[in-house]
């Protein structure tokens, strides 16, 4: 449950309660020359109390530094003169010292609100933090900003940002967003702009809600930004078996004045997938608006997520497409660097340097038809005997179908009848960086267990290759 945290006093989950505490010191650092350990507490820069390491490294940076560090109970004072930018080298055992700060929406569409119980604990926390948009890529409403926060974005220069847009019309962002204040999307991203900072816009796309006219009308706002505004990506709205159960009995009901369209009688947002005719559609009325923004930006700037891509069989877009992929780690264009990355492997890849080395590559069921014709590929020219098997997402339900969102019963399952006994490959994406868990809480040692083989988190056929390398004399060959 949230709380108000005493360092910032705004609400928030995952409250540290050791705040400020060093994670890890890197070698060679500045932190490690002053004698800074791992177990210290960073308590202020300059007398400022600090609640996140953005904080830190901005009054670190300054000539004079004065640095006030609990160790064991003991105050240690370090008076520093600096001669310009320094690398402290200071991981942090939590970035944010007073915790996450939480959404104060109430999107119909929220992932969090569609989640079974006895997920990892992080999965339920509906933040909304712009700290974690900067440091980490996570997607923002700005909603919640206070005048104070909006002064530090622009005189810290906290960039970039990534938001959350969904619509331009300010009364069609209110009942996507659920929230009031979503209407001035336009005045918050203009002043990002005028502050110099640059920011990525995501739109996600519900049938009949926000594409189409309505789309063309949040691509030619978003278009009257300059340079600032890096790229705009649309990705289809995911709903999983819970929450279609939700949307099909109503459950979700608070703040319903701020869920009806506007200009439609007072009808209700409803949200659903997208039927492969209406991705068609999508993709369709993109190609004409990337065509448009190659001629006057020089970049098609607006890109889909694979989803609309992959259920319609259509081929994803070549690299040039995606002008150096901006939204990659949201997975926009994750299949085209996926396949880039296998071509330029097989290409220096010696015929034959992995003969009969076995395993099975576990992926969701959207991209296991890629995924096979691209371990076949693999096999072709490695003599690698690696199968692919698509796994079912049974926990959050057959429509939620990416390989991220598989938990470890899934893994079990999905992999219970493979008669190999070689490693299982399985995108890294499924793995909690924070955490070490799958998406239902289970570690991975002892999904391993379960099934007696090892299980190994890759993003790249290359990543694979190296595994059967580096392990050839432990896994049992296939004659």
């Amino acid at each position: 449950m949230p709380v108000v945290s005493p360092l910032s006093h705004r609400r928030v989950e995952l409250a540290p309660t050791s705040p400020g505490t060093v994670q890890a010191v890197s070698p060679g650092s500045f932190a490690m020359e002053l004698g800074i350990e791992q177990g210290d507490r960073i308590l202020g820069v300059n007398g400022n109390p600090l609640i996140d390491a953005l904080e830190f490294q901005y009054h670190a940076q300054s000539e004079r530094v004065s640095i006030d560090v609990d160790r064991s109970g003991s105050i240690l004072r370090y008076e520093l003169e600096l001669e310009g930018d320094e690398f402290w080298g200071i991981t942090f055992t939590d970035p944010t010292f007073d915790g996450v700060r939480v959404c104060e929406n109430a999107c119909p569409f929220c992932f969090i609100k569609q989640i079974p119980k006895g997920m990892r604990r992080s999965l339920y926390v509906m933040d909304d933090d712009f700290r974690y948009s900067m440091l980490y890529g996570s997607f923002v409403t700005l909603t919640n900003l206070s005048e104070e926060d909006w002064r530090r974005i622009e005189d810290q220069h906290m960039s970039p940002m990534h938001v959350s847009v969904h619509a331009t019309n300010p009364d069609l962002r209110v009942a996507l967003v659920g929230n009031p204040k979503a209407g001035g999307i336009m005045d918050d991203l203009r002043r990002l702009e005028v502050a110099g900072i640059d920011f990525h816009a995501q739109l996600v796309l519900i049938p009949g809600v926000n594409d189409g006219p309505e789309l063309d009308r949040s691509l030619a706002d978003l278009s009257s930004f300059g340079s600032r505004l890096l790229s705009v990506a649309g990705v289809p709205v995911g709903l999983s078996k819970h929450g279609q159960e939700r949307q099909s009995k109503q459950m979700r009901l608070s703040r319903t004045c701020m869920r009806v369209l506007p200009d439609a009688q007072r009808e209700r947002v409803h949200v659903r997938r997208y039927e492969p005719e209406e991705a068609r559609a999508v993709i369709r009325q993109s190609e004409g608006w990337q065509a448009r923004f190659l001629q006057e930006r020089g970049d098609t700037f607006f890109h889909l997520g694979d989803e609309f891509y992959l259920m319609t069989g259509e081929e994803v877009p070549p690299t040039a497409h995606y002008g150096g992929f901006p939204q990659v780690e949201d997975g926009i264009g994750i299949t085209r660097f996926f396949l880039e990355e296998l071509e330029r492997y097989l290409h220096r890849a010696r015929p034959g340097i992995l003969q009969g080395q076995a395993g099975t590559v576990a992926c969701g069921t959207l991209i296991a038809p890629t995924m096979t014709s691209a371990v076949a590929a693999f096999n072709q020219r490695t003599g690698a005997i690696l199968k692919t098997i698509a796994v079912e997402n049974r926990y959050l339900g057959p429509e939620i179908n990416v390989s991220g969102l598989l938990g470890g019963s899934d893994l079990t399952t999905g992999l219970e009848d493979d008669p190999q006994t070689g490693p299982v490959f399985i995108s890294r994406t499924t793995i909690s960086d924070r955490t070490g868990t799958l998406l239902d809480d289970q570690h991975l040692d002892d999904v391993a267990r379960q099934l007696g083989r090892p299980i190994i988190p890759a993003n790249t056929m290359s990543e694979v290759a190296d595994y059967l390398r580096r392990h050839r004399p432990a896994i049992r060959r296939v004659a």
